[in-house]
């Protein structure tokens, strides 16, 4: 029977049957990391240094997702706001990496907690200080994000990852309560990659929910950051006036934080893509209309340009996994046992979350993982592991997580934790725990 066969067969059906076809099998690597954003890249490179063959894949033709394209080029936060840091590791060799090619600024650890005026102003004006008074200089970078796509592109390289662009996860096969085969499409068709682990950081959670995993879903407000070049009168320590936008790297360029609550024109479904488009064609047109304000009212900004405009559309919130732990807003400053990552708050100081394994795992499927902003948490404590610094704290801890269970026949579940924590700390990850209080 024919397509056409079918679709007559059905009539006024609204679902088409799809034939049945063999696909071709692409690749078996160990560890296939799902989705090339900040967390993705992480997970890729811990699992790459712990010798396992890793394939990571992308549905855009570029990674970083909101760190590079988003243009959300802020590091919110790698310390705890009175001075201490608890995100290190491969956040910190990046932030180190873009340093020493003068693509970051931060603070010096000497500033770090200050409440001096004039300090949090300046950190203020790059877009490192958010939330209620009293407010302190926090360890926050802002950074460039076609370096940071270069220096992810090296690291991938050097440490051996398989990575496809343009390749998005499309389905999963599960048998027996595990991922047999994902499978991916791209220009080239419908492919198969059957891996032994599988990371998901597609931040939307796309492929636990294609295996079957539970998920909380809200609707939210989109963002679209943007920048403008030309801006004159900015020096270090001159007032931003006439707006709410953030210097750069570069002399003249201003990163504008457009979007959300009390600008965006309406929620959205955040993996509708209807509500997606027609979020896409609001926020530019918004955008333009910022822009010719901001040329027309802010100092400075009479001879400005729009440099460019966020491709990736800011999607901060979609899809949380319900794992086999969620993190709670009670559990802040609470240590756990087989915590494998911790993250401060980037607008409440004092705020620190252990991250527990379980918070990256799923009952329903025995070999994934997830990583970045879909773990397991309530909506309050999603405000500070969605951002990137805690992304890539959980993405470090997925890869190596996912080759320990290499060791397992790929059983997620049946690793030892405090081995796990052992070699994350041995890598410079700051990983939390200690006695807890309640188990």
């Amino acid at each position: 029977m024919t397509g056409e066969d079918m679709s007559s067969a059905q009539g006024a059906s609204a679902t088409w049957r799809e034939p049945a076809r063999e696909l071709p099998v692409i690749g078996r690597p160990d560890v296939l990391v799902v989705g090339a954003g900040a967390a993705g890249i992480a997970a890729a490179l811990a699992s790459a240094r712990r010798g396992a063959e890793t394939w990571l894949v992308e549905r855009l033709g570029y990674v970083g997702g909101l760190a590079s394209f988003g243009l959300i080029n802020l590091l919110l936060t790698l310390d705890d706001g009175e001075g201490n840091q608890v995100v290190a590791g491969i956040c910190q060799e990046f932030v180190d990496t873009l340093g020493s090619l003068g693509a970051a600024r931060r603070p010096d650890r000497s500033e770090w907690g200050s409440e001096d005026p004039e300090a949090v102003e300046r950190w203020r004006n790059w877009g490192l200080i958010w939330g209620a008074p009293p407010e302190s200089v926090r360890y926050s970078v802002a950074f460039e994000p076609e370096s940071f796509v270069n220096v992810t592109y090296d690291l991938l390289e050097a440490e051996g990852v398989t990575l496809r662009l343009h390749t998005g996860c499309a389905a999963t096969h599960t048998a027996a309560g595990s991922i047999e085969a994902v499978v991916v499409e791209s220009k080239a068709g419908r492919e198969v990659i059957i891996p032994t682990v599988i990371v998901d950081t597609t931040g939307d959670g796309d492929v636990f929910t294609y295996a079957g995993a539970d998920a909380e879903l809200v609707p939210i407000y989109p963002h679209q950051w943007f920048r403008m070049g030309g801006v004159t009168g900015l020096g270090d320590d001159s007032p931003m006036e006439g707006g709410i936008y953030f210097r750069t790297t570069d002399p003249g360029r201003v990163l504008v934080p457009w979007g959300g609550p009390g600008f965006a024109e309406a929620r959205i479904n955040p993996v509708d893509p209807v509500d997606l488009t027609n979020a896409e064609l609001t926020c530019r047109r918004a955008v333009m209309a910022e822009v010719a304000r901001l040329r027309e009212e802010a100092p400075g900004f009479g001879e400005a340009w729009l440099d460019d405009i966020a491709k990736h559309l800011g999607i901060t919130e979609s899809r949380r996994l319900v794992g086999d732990y969620m993190l709670q807003k009670e559990d802040g400053g609470r240590p756990f046992t087989d915590s494998v990552a911790q993250t401060g708050h980037w607008t409440k100081r004092g705020v620190v979350y252990d991250i527990p394994y379980r918070c990256l795992t799923t009952p329903a499927v025995e070999n994934l993982i997830t990583a970045g902003r879909c773990i397991s948490t309530t909506r309050y404590v999603h405000q500070a592991t969605k951002e990137i610094p805690a992304a890539m704290a959980t993405g470090e801890a997925a890869g190596a997580a996912a080759v320990a269970a290499l060791n397992t026949g790929g059983r997620v579940h049946a690793i030892d934790v405090e081995t796990l924590r052992l070699d994350l700390a041995a890598g410079g990850a700051l990983v939390g725990g200690g006695p807890p209080a309640d188990t």
